[in-house]
């Protein structure tokens, strides 16, 4: 079970961040701003982290997959159509 929206400071955020708060989007920013102004990135902006995303199942990539290749087929069938109004 996957628990989401949690508050940045919970105990549950802190423990899977190495005890550290999570960073919300004004911290991101302001850490982007002493960036541009000091030309240097801010020390404590955490890194992105490596590796596979494992909230997505191989059952979910399959079906991710298979939303993919319809909307494309739908969009080339869709392109088709309107190539032969046209011409």
């Amino acid at each position: 079970m996957y628990i989401q929206d949690l508050p940045g400071d919970s105990r549950i955020v802190k423990q899977y961040n190495d005890g550290r708060p999570r960073w919300d989007d004004e911290q991101f920013l302001l850490a982007d701003l002493i960036h541009v102004m000091s030309g240097k990135p801010h020390p404590a902006r955490p890194k992105p982290k490596k590796g596979v995303d494992r909230r997505e199942t191989p059952r979910r990539a399959q079906i991710r997959r298979k939303r993919i290749a319809e909307k494309r087929r739908r969009a080339m069938a869709r392109n088709a159509e309107i190539s032969t109004e046209e011409g």
